[in-house]
């Protein structure tokens, strides 16, 4: 498990501890977000280790005996030894799905049975590491990800929501559009883009932003609609985005400014980084957002809140493992040293000797 070159090896870490205790980092080789965190643990003393999934069929051995709930994984790139029963908090980033290409030499069903058990050992070493404090959870986090039940349990803690229908009746679509006051937005349920190679060596990339759509658009389309199921919210025009990153009891909101007139009045994701970002106070949200993560059994959530035009707060979504370095970078809000924190407080005086304290970025 290769790190990114300039970055750390994927086993990292440094200091004596007592009890062996740790911190395990599970995430991917293009990651840029660990070393932001990781840098605490070191100032702290603080043991750690980063497992690149990608990687976990390639660059690990691996001894578990279940029955005791115990076992080892050895980094052989490194020659770094992860003791599961040491293991006290564990970081959940940014997993890419197992590579399994250096058995090329397979039937496609065998690599897909090959990668289905490589998987299944990850869940099940996921499983056996249930008595670590997480950020967050994997299995919790799969639940918390499904855009349908969002927004059930946001508008159930009071936030106010779009309107919404998930259908693939384009009659039921039409008549959603034509009791709405105004467009229609169009966003994926699932992931933002998926990639497959083109025959010209390049790549070839389908996804979805959320886009805005009239009613004569729709009407252009409907025939198509019946083939893929499709959330359809009404557009809500917006002064400007909040993206409220959540780590534990601590939320930083950062608002987003679009520009009028062009794609990011859709989706500031068509310009992310080239739109002014102010870091802001979100203390009337907050119970809210707690309310949220704890219906799911969350302590990170990463939150896209619209302000409509009078001012409103509206939920979006909240990613349960989103990004957030680029608010970091541009902000000065002091994320990555919350969830070093969060880590290392989760068995006080068992993971980590040191103590951090949050720096406050005036607003």
């Amino acid at each position: 498990m290769t790190s990114p070159a300039g970055s750390r090896p994927a086993s990292a870490g440094r200091g004596p501890h007592p009890d062996n205790a740790m911190i395990l980092i599970i995430t991917s080789k293009q990651d840029s977000h660990v070393g932001a965190v990781a840098r605490y643990f070191d100032d702290a003393g603080v043991p750690w280790v980063r497992l690149n999934t990608e990687d976990f069929a390639s660059n690990v051995e691996l001894t578990v005996f279940p029955a005791q709930g115990h076992g080892t994984i050895l980094v052989r790139d490194s020659g770094r030894v992860v003791h599961l029963q040491d293991v006290r908090a564990v970081w959940y980033r940014k997993p890419d799905p197992v590579n399994v290409a250096h058995f090329a030499a397979c039937e496609p069903a065998a690599l897909d049975y090959i990668e289905a058990e490589f998987t299944e050992i990850i869940l099940g070493l996921y499983s056996l590491l249930r008595h670590a404090t997480w950020i967050n959870d994997p299995f919790t986090t799969r639940i918390a990800h499904r855009k349908m039940l969002q927004l059930s349990v946001a508008a159930s803690v009071g936030f106010a929501t779009p309107q919404t229908v998930i259908t693939n009746n384009p009659e039921t679509a039409l008549a959603f559009a034509r009791g709405l006051s105004g467009d229609v937005a169009i966003k994926s349920l699932g992931s933002i883009a998926v990639t497959t190679p083109s025959e010209d060596g390049g790549a070839i990339q389908y996804g979805l932003f959320t886009r805005r759509v009239s009613l004569a658009e729709l009407e252009s389309v409907k025939e198509s609609i019946r083939h893929q199921p499709t959330s359809f919210q009404e557009f809500i025009e917006k002064q400007y985005e909040l993206r409220i990153t959540c780590v534990g009891a601590r939320c930083f909101a950062c608002r987003i400014e679009s520009r009028t007139g062009d794609l990011t009045a859709d989706d500031y994701r068509f310009d992310t980084t080239g739109l002014i970002h102010v870091p802001q106070k979100c203390q009337e949200l907050e119970e809210k957002l707690q309310s949220y993560l704890k219906t799911f059994g969350l302590n990170f959530g990463c939150f896209d809140i619209l302000i409509t035009k009078t001012g409103e707060p509206v939920f979006l979504e909240c990613n349960p493992n989103g990004q957030w370095l680029w608010v970091e970078n541009m902000t000065g809000l002091p994320i990555g040293q919350a969830i070093a924190q969060e880590l290392m407080s989760a068995h006080e005086g068992v993971v980590g000797q040191g103590h951090l304290e949050i720096e406050t970025t005036p607003l």
